[in-house]
């Protein structure tokens, strides 16, 4: 947004003071909707010394004019201001509206007597921790307030990456202004932010596509467009197969759920490749699935599990690899094997990556497209991140480790990133914490084979590394997760978030893909 503006201010000529203007006449009507019914509303406005305290004191302005009661509480040196705050600050002034100005020795006025506060501290160009009064003012903000609209982004979220900068205000809601940001999305910001509502402030359209704008957040009608094209002439070929590798001794169950999740996202065959017990956890499962018992060391995948079965993984569309597979010497050197052979797109998740974290140059070694399924322990273990450091900016891990090892990352986390090896990131906002249960991991990396295996079906090898295949494959992450997140939230209608299982995720995907 940094840039838009200032596009639009040096070539298009719009003042910054009008989108400035803009932008309060927008935020002012969410403010008189939350404010209706109220007989006198009263309302503080927490103004910082920057633009965003400038787009609160036109906000107050316009209230004022509305005929409301309204009061700044104004973060900084008053006689400092400059710019379009100073601007809108000597309006206030003439107008009369009363300003209180914010010291560590006072923090009237109080702020459980005021209907709404109009949280205009620090806007999106926050780099350090909010300390002092500020950081107290928030607070009291936290504690006290009845409701609070957040301008733009709530003071203390950084806008990028989420992080609470020492603290940071809970909004009720967050009006955005242009696009949406970041870090309303990124927890723990996204904690913060309320109900988050976008918009316009006359931007003109032609200075949008002058921007590279690599990250999105997927609506539902763009996940529909995105959905593999079923025709009504059609056989099971024209829908890809699976081969499935997971499931071991101790978690069988690990292949059933894969299994059963690529078929319900639409895949044409799934065929799993396992071990003896496996396959009768899937028989009692998912009577469709085809199986293949491979041979085992100790209840798990061993080197020979693979004996005769270079043919069959490479006449699949996907591969999955490493759900509920075990830890062991043994299924390490089964996962590298594997992934000298396999020429179809695979998808690394659980045990697979505990494999693979021996030896991250395989994934280099790859001659066919990639999707790993960390959650954030995995993916430390992948990097030489903390999980705290994953945790403070999940963008930035997914999209350096999508670009250095050329595999499309879907990060797992309350809110998921999914990144490309080009850069493009897709932040799914879809889901809730039924998720939060062993197993679902499972039903993600099945589904996401299963949108694989439609998008490459019938693919020669020669167009399986195609740019046009490979960017289907980070959309088969995209819906992998947006659908799984849809399924853990229709749920829950039947069931409360505590009692939601795995078995209920799957049930509820061709519920969502329906709708």
């Amino acid at each position: 947004m940094r840039e838009i503006e200032k596009i639009a201010i040096e070539e298009t000529g719009i003042p910054s003071i009008l989108l400035m203007e803009n932008a309060s006449i927008r935020v002012t009507e969410h403010c008189i909707r939350v404010l209706n019914g109220i007989k006198t509303p009263k309302v503080l406005a927490a103004c910082g010394p920057g633009n965003n305290g400038g787009d609160g004191m036109a906000i107050a302005r316009h209230l004022f004019l509305k005929g409301i009661d309204v009061k700044i509480i104004y973060a900084g040196d008053i006689n400092a201001a400059k710019g379009d705050a100073k601007i809108n600050l000597d309006i206030i002034k003439k107008l009369g509206i009363e300003i209180f100005s914010l010291s560590a020795s006072s923090l009237e006025p109080q702020i459980d007597s005021y209907d709404l506060i109009v949280d205009a501290l620090l806007g999106t160009g926050l780099t350090r921790d909010a300390e002092g009064c500020v950081k107290q003012l928030i607070e009291k903000i936290n504690r006290y307030a009845k409701y609070v609209i957040s301008v733009d982004i709530p003071s203390g979220v950084h806008s990028d990456t989420g992080r609470i900068m020492g603290c940071a205000v809970k909004a009720n809601e967050t009006v955005t202004l242009g696009y949406a940001k970041k870090g309303l999305y990124l927890f723990p910001g996204a904690e913060n932010a309320g109900r988050i509502y976008i918009e316009d402030i006359c931007i003109p359209p032609s200075i949008i596509k002058k921007i590279n704008i690599n990250t999105r957040v997927l609506t539902e009608k763009e996940a529909v467009s995105l959905l593999p094209v079923r025709k009504r002439r059609s056989n099971k070929g024209d829908f890809g197969n699976v081969i499935i590798f997971a499931g071991s001794n101790e978690m069988p169950g690990a292949a059933a759920l894969a299994c059963s999740a690529a078929y319900m996202t639409g895949c044409g065959l799934v065929r799993a490749c396992v071990i003896p017990n496996a396959a009768k956890a899937i028989h009692k499962w998912q009577r469709e699935v085809v199986t293949c018992n491979v041979a085992e060391k100790n209840g798990m995948y061993c080197k020979k599990s693979l004996e005769n079965l270079t043919n069959e993984i490479n006449k699949a569309s996907a591969v999955v690899l490493g759900p509920g597979i075990g830890r062991s010497g043994d299924v390490t050197e089964f996962v590298f094997e594997l992934l000298k052979i396999v020429k179809a797109p695979i998808i690394l998740d659980a045990d697979a990556l505990f494999a693979l974290s021996e030896n991250l140059d395989a994934l280099k070694e790859l001659n066919t497209p990639c999707v790993i399924t960390p959650h954030p322990g995995e993916m430390s273990r992948l990097t030489s991140l903390s999980v705290s450091e994953i945790l403070g900016d999940t963008i930035t891990a997914a999209s350096n480790f999508a670009n250095e090892y050329n595999v499309v990352t879907v990060l797992k986390d309350a809110h998921t990133i999914i990144a490309s090896p080009d850069g493009d990131i897709n932040i799914n906002i879809i889901g809730n914490n039924a998720l939060s249960k062993a197993g679902t991991g499972d039903v993600l990396a099945g589904m996401i084979a299963g949108f694989i295996a439609q998008f490459a079906a019938k693919n020669t090898a020669g167009l399986i590394n195609s740019g046009e295949l490979k960017k289907k494959i980070f959309y088969a992450g995209i819906l992998g997760a947006y659908f799984h997140g849809r399924a853990g939230e229709a749920a829950c209608y039947n069931k409360s978030n505590y009692s939601v299982t795995a078995s209920d995720i799957i049930n509820q995907i061709p519920v969502v893909m329906k709708n």
